[in-house]
């Protein structure tokens, strides 16, 4: 994949209702360009196909790539950027499960993870959590020096995710990161 992505990958989080997820996502784009990846977790696959189309028509204006959060088949029935997998169904793939010429965005919390993502030709990774978090109370925060240590050799562009804000950018690129991964970060 050669496109240049920006330092900001933005997570989409709660939202009241169709307006409301507009309203945030608009906003989002204010403070510059970003990677945004729909994650809608327990609402129908209606719905997540209804809010995947509002929110391509908005990243094609703002020419933000779209990841969507989602199965294989389910991603099929769209016209997003790109498929982003979980860590927990990473493990499901032996080969990549999306086109060549789709973006393929994998998170990643292991030195295996990091191994299988690579194998299954990934073009952008989620290297988490830099910090601790709640989302992921079993698993310690890496720091920046082990998230250096993980990301080298990687040739895909990295990002650096839990628990972090816009005040963390300069530690991420100085560690080697393309930019920051975020949910509360960034949305809304």
């Amino acid at each position: 994949m050669s496109r240049t992505l920006p330092a900001r990958y933005m997570i989409t989080g709660k939202f009241a209702d169709h307006a409301d997820f507009q309203d945030k996502l608009e906003r989002a784009f204010k403070t510059g360009p970003t990677v945004v990846q729909l994650r809608c977790k327990g609402v129908s696959d209606a719905e997540y196909l209804e809010l995947a189309r509002l929110a391509k028509v908005i990243c094609h204006r703002f020419e933000a790539p779209l990841l969507l959060a989602t199965t294989v088949e389910l991603f099929a029935k769209t016209d997003a950027d790109g498929l982003h997998l979980s860590s927990d169904r990473l493990g499901g793939f032996s080969e990549r499960p999306i086109a060549a010429g789709k973006m393929l965005s994998v998170s990643c919390h292991t030195d295996a993870d990091l191994e299988l993502a690579d194998s299954l030709g990934a073009d952008i990774l989620l290297l988490s959590p830099v910090k601790p978090t709640a989302s992921h109370p079993d698993l310690p925060g890496l720091g920046w020096e082990r998230f250096r240590e993980m990301r080298e050799g990687l040739k895909q562009p990295v990002y650096g995710l839990g628990g972090m804000q816009l005040k963390d950018m300069d530690d991420a690129q100085a560690a080697g990161a393309q930019g920051i991964a975020a949910t509360a970060g960034f949305w809304g």
